[in-house]
């Protein structure tokens, strides 16, 4: 069995990860896997701690939510270790285009199990108002505008859960929220406007469970995405509903295009999120670009 490091967020699952540790470890000896485990304690720690853990283990683990899963990606991009997930977050949508099971007991014998793939990996660079450049990858999904906006609304509610915390943002931001002009230009396709969002979809939903780009695949080598522009609010209260089931396309304002590459340009300042972990609110600049098969994961 392969040599497995398990990076643990106490706070996700409202703070009852912490409580799973003895199940854990149980799992892992009574199936002789060799392992060892590292709880965190502030932002950022995880991905500091995966990019140590990846020159000794062959798969690290993310025990949380996206924000943790976003933060052990970007620790051990570009290496030979495989990630796994412990999927104990709110939204845990990752999890979900991996068709990880719900129940702790059968996503521990996935981890056990050891079965690998490949699959595509974002990367993202940005620059904000006061010219800094910052690099990310992720995973699932990049967003621009108001998905972003919920995303960072979102992080300041603790009393909710999953799919109803995000749908709480977004119902907070969705009236008060204004789209900037933009424009989006890649080899498929260019878009000019007051885009609303530009969700960019390597998985197919993000937030809990908004199905921004329902047709998306993790290993096919492209983006979806999904853009919408010059929107009234009452568009988007009848769009909305749509969006939970993936059947938004229907509507004219809304455009599904794939690109392998694209670039966003903004003369204000843009919001912008990665696995739903916010990079900035002033963001003037971003390219995106997939990485064909450019991690591993354990898959069920």
């Amino acid at each position: 069995m392969l040599p497995t490091f398990l990076i643990l967020n106490p706070r996700s699952g409202h703070g009852k990860s912490e409580k799973l540790i003895p199940l854990i470890r149980t799992h892992f000896r009574e199936n002789k896997v060799p392992f060892d485990l590292h709880v965190t304690s502030c932002r950022d720690e995880a991905r500091k701690v995966a990019s140590e853990a990846k020159k000794k283990y062959s798969i690290v683990i993310a025990g949380g939510g996206d924000g943790t899963v976003n933060e052990v990606v970007n620790g051990i991009a570009g290496s030979d270790s495989a990630l796994g997930i412990l999927p104990l977050g709110s939204g845990n949508d990752f999890a979900k285009a991996l068709s990880y099971p719900r129940k702790l007991n059968e996503c521990l014998q996935v981890l056990t199990k050891q079965q690998v793939k490949s699959i595509d990996l974002g990367s993202i660079e940005v620059i904000n108002s006061g010219l800094e450049k910052i690099n990310k990858h992720f995973i699932n999904f990049a967003g621009i505008g108001l998905d972003a906006e919920v995303a960072n609304e979102a992080g300041k509610i603790f009393w909710a859960r999953g799919l109803a915390k995000y749908a709480i943002a977004a119902m907070k931001v969705l009236f008060r929220y204004r789209a900037e002009s933009s424009t989006v230009n890649s080899v498929e396709f260019e878009s000019e406007g007051r885009h609303l969002l530009i969700s960019i979809g390597n998985g197919k939903s993000s937030g809990g469970g908004f199905y921004l780009t329902p047709q998306a695949l993790l290993d096919d080598g492209w983006f979806d995405v999904c853009m919408a522009k010059n929107l009234s609010t009452p568009e988007i209260l009848r769009i909305f509903p749509f969006v939970l089931i993936g059947e938004h396309a229907r509507f004219q304002k809304i455009n599904m295009k794939r690109t392998k590459k694209l670039v966003v340009k903004s003369q204000t300042n843009l919001p912008v999120h990665v696995d739903g972990e916010v990079i900035g609110l002033d963001i003037r600049e971003i390219s995106i670009e997939v990485i064909p098969l450019g991690i591993k994961i354990l898959t069920p």
